[in-house]
């Protein structure tokens, strides 16, 4: 009986091209060979042996790495550019707590302040002189 494999998640889903490996990791692979073979026989002729097997490790790592590393569903490209994010922006928090209802609130309170106000215009001048009603709108304001 012919059995097919399911991913359990769908985004985890990578299509396979040559022996297993995806178009991302064969494109990055054939990029490491094409420049690190070359380098390994022609460079020989220049520069030392250990020169040329580090230059050739410092060159193919990073295509190696592009091309196989993920982490957090992030390509090495995004974890690289998000370290370095976090390495040098400055790493101070500010804790600042507002609940989740302030702005609501503060609303609610500013249209009942100005019912009131409206309510302190309308009523007799005498006991709601102007002066009473500035200082009730600096208390509200406060």
């Amino acid at each position: 009986m012919i059995e097919i494999r399911i991913p359990k998640e769908i985004k985890n889903y990578r299509e396979k091209l040559f022996f297993g490996l995806t178009l991302r990791q064969c494109i990055c692979t054939a990029i490491a060979l094409l420049i690190c073979v070359p380098l390994y026989i022609f460079g020989n002729r220049f520069l030392p042996q250990e020169a040329v097997s580090w230059a050739v490790m410092v060159i193919a790592v990073p295509l190696m790495l592009m091309g196989f590393f993920r982490y957090n569903d992030m390509a090495f490209e995004q974890f690289a550019v998000e370290i370095v994010r976090f390495m040098f922006s400055p790493q101070i928090r500010i804790y600042e707590y507002e609940p989740p209802f302030m702005g609501f609130r503060n609303a609610y309170i500013a249209e009942e302040t100005a019912a009131e106000l409206a309510e302190l215009k309308t009523r007799r001048k005498g006991f709601f002189s102007r002066k009473r009603c500035s200082r009730f709108l600096q208390i509200q304001q406060k």
